[in-house]
């Protein structure tokens, strides 16, 4: 019984290290992905003016990938 308890203490203790550290991740590349949408939002003339929509849409969509 003691056994078994210990096991399950321990695994629930790695598994919930494991999962907080996916879930910190993806939390990290949802920021940068929302800094960086509205980054060009708000530089949306500057971005029109030197014709970089594709290449702000390539980073915005690459940042969306790793979600």
């Amino acid at each position: 019984m003691l056994v078994t308890l210990g096991f399950y203490t321990a695994f629930t203790k790695w598994y919930s290290s494991f999962r907080q550290n996916i879930i910190r991740e993806r939390k990290n590349y949802e920021k940068k992905s929302e800094f960086f949408l509205n980054e060009s939002i708000m530089n949306y003339e500057t971005v029109k003016n030197f014709n970089n929509e594709k290449r702000e849409l390539r980073k915005y969509e690459t940042l969306l990938q790793k979600l």
